[in-house]
């Protein structure tokens, strides 16, 4: 087949993405070929439109509707498109989806993808990674403002829960992990990307004891248990891992349908600073690190000891030590509270705040 075709389909993921630092690139077309036969990059010339329901798909095909859906759910096996709800209808629509970090995290956590071929998707994910490190460090003042404004905010932070209580079941706080959990109808559990890419490349994760730590809600839910990228689990399971999650210092991140806070939470991922994708694409120079949080760390400094480990654990690097004592710098605190929930002289304390908006421009690297 015509290496043509292969950088069509590129280009027109590209386009869905709508992230300046995805490229057509001879990277872009191996990861499509790593994933895909010749009938499915064929297959995904129809969308010139990002959303295409089942209707305008078959029109466009002239496929019957078994062979449509076969094709389709071989798409979505691979973490190359997402059905999806149509608002206020009882339809599907078929979204073609952006390399980093869904086609990232959907093709790595398949279970029963094979993990030779999971090692090569990690290779050219890191391929990936460095050649947006070079674009955005290039073109860094340029797109700063994109960054800034055009981009959308992909996650919000919840506060750890030292009083969480598994399995018994507890009211907490709107924002909080546990209510949101409550909440639910389908839980999945997955194991984390973002884990998972650098245990592949040989350098595994040194804050979580078990990679399993990213659940999914709803529609996204389905989707992992209908597409073998998680399984089921119970509300208490949930809770259970949230816990785990504290004790070893990570971070709730939540994301919700469509990246907009008015619309319900699709997820809560508990992330690293040596792993996660967002934390790591800010620390190698990538992205800017953007994200909303309802809460701030405090520090009492006269029961402070100046041990450092609030330091260590801070996964935004916002606390330092000065002549012995914590210091915070509170705009770059991300409120998740890891420095709290750590402290050995209880000498820090998570407090409420108005919705605020946390941005950090990505790392200017050593040329």
């Amino acid at each position: 087949m015509s290496e043509k075709i292969w950088y069509k389909a590129a280009k027109l993921i590209v386009r869905a993405s709508g992230n300046p630092l995805f490229q057509a690139n001879e990277t872009l077309v191996e990861l499509l070929q790593t994933l895909l036969n010749e009938e499915q990059v064929n297959f995904l010339l129809n969308f010139r439109k990002p959303n295409l329901t089942f209707q305008e798909l078959k029109e466009k095909t002239g496929m019957n509707d078994t062979k449509l859906m076969e094709m389709l759910n071989s798409l979505m096996d691979n973490g190359i498109l997402m059905d999806w709800p149509i608002e206020n209808t009882n339809m599907m629509e078929y979204r073609l989806l952006a390399p980093v970090a869904d086609t990232f995290e959907y093709s790595l956590v398949k279970f029963d993808r094979p993990i030779e071929q999971k090692k090569k998707l990690a290779l050219i994910y890191e391929k990936m990674f460095k050649e947006a490190t070079e674009l955005t460090q290039t073109n860094y003042e340029g797109l700063l403002p994109i960054f800034k404004d055009k981009m959308p905010i992909f996650a919000r932070i919840i506060p750890i829960e030292k009083e969480l209580i598994v399995p018994q079941e507890k009211v907490l706080p709107l924002h909080e992990a546990s209510k949101i959990i409550d909440e639910q109808d389908i839980i999945s559990i997955s194991e984390c990307p973002c884990k998972l890419e650098r245990a592949l490349l040989g350098d595994p994760c040194k804050t979580a004891s078990d990679i399993f730590r990213c659940l999914h809600f709803g529609n996204m839910g389905r989707y992992f248990i209908e597409h073998n990228l998680g399984k089921p689990i119970s509300k208490d399971e949930a809770k259970l891992i949230l816990k785990e999650a504290e004790e070893e210092g990570l971070v709730h991140k939540t994301f919700h349908d469509d990246f907009s806070l008015d619309k319900k939470e699709n997820a809560i991922y508990n992330c690293c600073k040596c792993c996660c994708i967002l934390f790591q694409s800010y620390y190698r120079g990538v992205f800017a690190y953007h994200t909303l949080s309802s809460h701030i760390a405090k520090i009492d400094e006269s029961k402070c000891v100046g041990c450092g480990i609030c330091v260590n654990k801070c996964p935004i690097e916002a606390i330092s030590l000065i002549d012995g004592i914590a210091h915070n710098d509170e705009n770059k605190c991300i409120g998740c509270g890891a420095c709290v929930h750590h402290c050995p002289e209880n000498a820090r304390t998570l407090e409420r705040t108005e919705l605020r908006e946390i941005y950090l421009p990505p790392l200017i690297k050593d040329q």
